[in-house]
């Protein structure tokens, strides 16, 4: 079971709210670790295709991969690149065809068991030196099904011992939303790079 049936069934109303949610900051540090003029980025769970888009704008080859088939459908239209309808659980990545990997509100819909396979699927996407990004809700470990949806709100401290776990060296990490007060910037922003 996975949470691609809610993303469908509310495509419209997530492509609407994520279009206007602001991610330049973050873009930009993954860019500039990254650092290549055109690099072959991997947009991971793109949604309607606003990173996907600001990459292939700045010159970068961008793909997207989304499991919700309309999700993709208005990421290809909206961005003009390749995406692929595929489900985290089994992505099918290629081997080191990727500068960078970028997840913006993504893996706290994959179950904790299931993530050291994904990430181990992500490192070996990346090319040696790869940047691979990641932004979720953090909590206190809270985990399960909320409706229809798969919410893991883990530790930062759980996240980056996984992270750690599947070979990748953290580069950077900081909290959002960047202007609110600290206590309300309960998503970390995290920035890794495969050796």
């Amino acid at each position: 079971m996975s949470s691609i049936a809610h993303y469908e069934a509310h495509a419209a109303e997530y492509g609407t709210a994520l279009l206007g949610h602001d991610t330049g900051d973050s873009r930009r540090r993954f860019l500039a670790a990254i650092a290549k003029e055109a690099a072959d980025i991997l947009d991971l769970g793109c949604g309607p295709g606003r990173d996907l888009k600001a990459f292939a704008a700045a010159g970068h080859r961008a793909v997207g991969l989304d499991g919700s088939p309309t999700l993709a459908a208005a990421a290809r239209a909206y961005s003009g690149c390749p995406v692929w309808e595929r489900d985290l659980a089994d992505p099918g990545l290629p081997a080191e065809a990727f500068d960078g990997v970028f997840a913006q509100a993504v893996l706290f819909h994959v179950p904790t068991p299931g993530l050291p396979a994904l990430l181990a699927a992500i490192l070996a996407t990346l090319r040696p030196g790869g940047v691979f990004y990641a932004c979720d809700p953090t909590g206190s470990g809270e985990e399960g099904w909320v409706e229809d949806r798969h919410i893991a709100l883990r530790r930062p401290q759980s996240w980056k011992r996984l992270a750690r776990d599947s070979g990748l060296t953290l580069v950077e990490e900081w909290r959002r939303p960047l202007d609110a007060p600290r206590r309300q910037q309960t998503w970390l922003a995290t920035l890794w790079r495969k050796a």
